[in-house]
């Protein structure tokens, strides 16, 4: 029995081409669909990758729950320091319009380069605006690019504003590390 390894390309071990499950690709229909993107751009003679993509989830359910990136507990394992912005649902305006104000939003952003690190939703449109900060992430921009902008009122979207305005706690990775290490010092 011959086990196809697949490289980030998706070319195989084995003949043919690998897509789906055989790619070992999260089981999303919108990562097959760019399986399929990444097979066809080097078929075709590009260089596509799987590596470094964002993938995005979703789960349908009322509200829907949807991330992107980095989340807390990640982020720690990782020792990334990070600010953390939350915002409960009920300030966003059309979320409120809407009588939808179940949920909440939360982003990690990197404590030192201002960039998003990770975001998740737990809301009505969850998947919607999870979409839009993805871009940002893909295009690494600074989380005050989506606090700055002007966004359409009111939209689900708008709520972005709200979010990366309120006041973020912060996990330090550095200050816990040299907080242990003062401590083993100390002993």
């Amino acid at each position: 029995m011959h086990t196809a390894k697949v490289n980030e390309r998706l070319q195989t071990t084995a003949p043919g081409v690998a897509i789906g499950e055989v790619a070992g690709s999260p089981q999303f229909t919108h990562i097959s669909h760019d399986d399929f993107r990444v097979v066809h751009s080097n078929l075709s003679g590009g260089n596509r990758v799987t590596t470094r993509r964002q993938v995005p989830y979703c789960l349908f359910t009322d509200p829907e729950l949807a991330r992107v990136g980095l989340n807390e507990r990640e982020a720690k394992e990782q020792n990334v320091a990070y600010r953390l912005f939350t915002i409960p649902m009920e300030a966003n305006m059309r979320a409120r319009t809407l009588s939808e104000t179940r949920g909440f939003l939360k982003a990690l952003v990197d404590s030192e380069s201002d960039r998003i690190l990770g975001f998740t939703a737990f809301a009505v449109g969850a998947g919607e605006i999870m979409s839009v900060v993805q871009v940002a992430v893909i295009a690494g921009l600074r989380y005050t690019a989506l606090r700055d902008a002007v966004l359409t009122h009111p939209t689900l979207a708008e709520g972005l504003i709200a979010l990366f305005s309120s006041v973020s706690s912060t996990n330090d990775v550095r200050d816990a590390t040299s907080t242990a290490a003062g401590l083993q010092h100390s002993a």
